[in-house]
């Protein structure tokens, strides 16, 4: 369980292997149904704050390693992606900014513990996304696409990744107290009240 008097952000001992277990499954259920659902544009940075603020950042990296395999797997089997250099290499462009704005988070998570948690996570999503998009607008310069980029568009992202971030916050929730008597403790993102 995440609290104020915990800085480092790993889940305390009363959180279960299963439980954590759990909870990642449903992390990586949520960015495949992301990746299914927005036309494979999974919401990497809720996920990445959402994984940052609940398990130890190996695990949220190795976690976020498989979000994006399955996202990159539904683009490729679903949504026919092309199969070219150019496509391989945006989605390992994808790939980085979205273990990169795992880092950051856990980074702001980890140090900012003068803030309410509510604020860090706050601030963690709001820079994560600067740190996702500026990645990828980065890659953009090399790959093409420059013109994705559009003010409409980076609002849209942003929106959406708001609220998934809301959405999983809740999710979180709603899964500890369901889970709680036959899993234990999930691991949280918000201490509760």
């Amino acid at each position: 369980m995440m609290t104020d008097n915990n800085p480092t952000f790993r889940p305390t001992g009363a959180s279960s292997p299963a439980a954590n277990l759990v909870w990642l499954f449903i992390l990586a259920l949520a960015g495949l149904g992301g990746s299914v659902v927005i036309a494979c544009i999974a919401p990497f940075v809720a996920l990445a704050v959402a994984l940052a603020g609940t398990v130890r950042l190996t695990v949220a990296l190795r976690a976020m390693t498989a979000i994006w395999l399955g996202n990159q797997f539904v683009g490729f089997a679903f949504y026919h992606y092309p199969r070219t250099p150019n496509t391989v290499f945006w989605g390992l462009a994808i790939g980085a900014a979205a273990l990169l704005t795992t880092a950051v988070a856990a980074k702001i998570l980890k140090h900012g513990t003068a803030l309410p948690i509510l604020a860090r996570a706050a601030l963690a999503l709001g820079l994560g996304f600067i740190v996702y998009g500026s990645s990828l607008f980065a890659a953009a310069l090399f790959l093409g696409g420059i013109e994705t980029f559009s003010p409409a568009i980076i609002a849209q992202v942003g929106f959406s990744n708001l609220v998934w971030f809301i959405g999983l916050v809740a999710l979180n929730e709603l899964v500890a107290i369901i889970c709680k008597p036959w899993l234990g403790t999930i691991p949280r993102m918000v201490r509760a009240a």
